[in-house]
């Protein structure tokens, strides 16, 4: 009796870990239009010409990619023609906007933020890493998860 009741709680377990990969992005996919806005709450724009969509799904990525670009020159990411993107949904929000935000809008780079579940939740994802997903002509290319700060710098030099 039960493995019957906990049968259709497998299947819709199964069928959800099946949504969810099938709505992230793969090589060759567009990349779609983002309308988001940025740690100063100002619309995010993203370039035509952008070349790779740098992306913190967790504080661990996020840390990661924030001591990279604050080492870096405050117009890097438009130099290099490339755009941070990262996941804030799941910080409550008393945190976010009495100390994360605050602290965000002290840098002098644009981090695009994913306010809501449903804003990034396209993007592919791994724990405490970051996902680099280049883009050519609007597309898609192979996602790399770089999980440390050595790895990081070799992948953005």
């Amino acid at each position: 009796m039960k493995t019957k009741s906990l049968l259709p709680l497998l299947l819709f377990a199964s069928a959800l870990t099946v949504h969810a990969q099938a709505n992230s992005l793969r090589a060759g996919d567009t990349l779609p239009t983002l309308v988001l806005k940025d740690q100063h709450d100002k619309p995010a724009i993203v370039p035509a010409d952008l070349r790779q969509v740098i992306f913190a799904a967790d504080n661990g990525g996020a840390g990661l990619v924030t001591g990279w670009l604050d080492a870096q020159p405050k117009d890097w990411l438009q130099q290099t023609k490339r755009i941070y993107l990262a996941d804030i949904h799941k910080m409550p929000g008393l945190i976010t906007r009495m100390f994360a935000l605050p602290k965000l809008c002290e840098k002098p780079y644009q981090i695009v933020l994913g306010r809501e579940e449903a804003d990034l939740t396209m993007l592919p994802r791994k724990k405490d890493c970051v996902t680099l997903l280049p883009v050519n002509a609007g597309k898609i290319g192979e996602a790399a998860f770089v999980c440390d700060a050595s790895a990081l710098q070799a992948a953005l030099k």
